[in-house]
Order: structure tokens, then sequence, then C-alpha cells
């Protein structure tokens, strides 16, 4: 438990710190960017929701209520932060 709220808050600081890096100056005038994500930053990025769900279910099965539930909600967290790295790697 300690180990996903680590993962969850190491994940939201470098989202802040890349998205703080990757921002445009608002003064300066708008430029095309590529949109060539590789494939290895797809999986990075939505990999851990997918492995984080697969525990979940696996932890639900194994009739460990607490743990799944823990699992589920730390799913939710890497979604958010799975879906706001992809809305910055394709602004």
């Amino acid at each position: 438990m300690a180990a996903d709220a680590v993962i969850i808050v190491t994940g939201a600081v470098l989202l802040v710190a890349v998205g703080m890096g990757t921002a445009q100056d608002p003064h300066s005038s708008a430029t095309a960017r590529s949109r060539d994500v590789p494939f290895l930053m797809w999986l990075a990025v939505w990999g851990v929701p997918v492995v984080a769900a697969v525990e979940s279910v696996m932890h639900a099965r194994l009739r460990m209520p607490v743990t799944a539930v823990v699992q589920g909600l730390f799913t939710l967290a890497c979604t958010f932060l799975a879906v706001a790295w992809t809305r910055m790697l394709l602004s």
C-alpha cells in the first residue's frame, strides 16, 4: 500500500515537472509540434494502469477484499495520471 502511494506521488510529480518543462511561453508564437510519440512511451503511460487493474482483479479472486479495494483505488489514480499524460503528450 505504501509502495502504491509512492508510485502515485512520483507519477504526479513527474507529470507536473514534464508538463512545466514542455509548456510553451504564452507570449511566444504558436509553432507546430510533432505528434509522433514512441510506442514505448505509450506502453509506459498505459501499462501501469493495466497492471494495477490486473492486480486488483487478482486480489479480488484471492478473496482479499481490503487489498482489492486499495488496488482498485490505485487503478483509478493511475488511470487519471495516464489520461493526463496522454493529453500532455498529444498537445
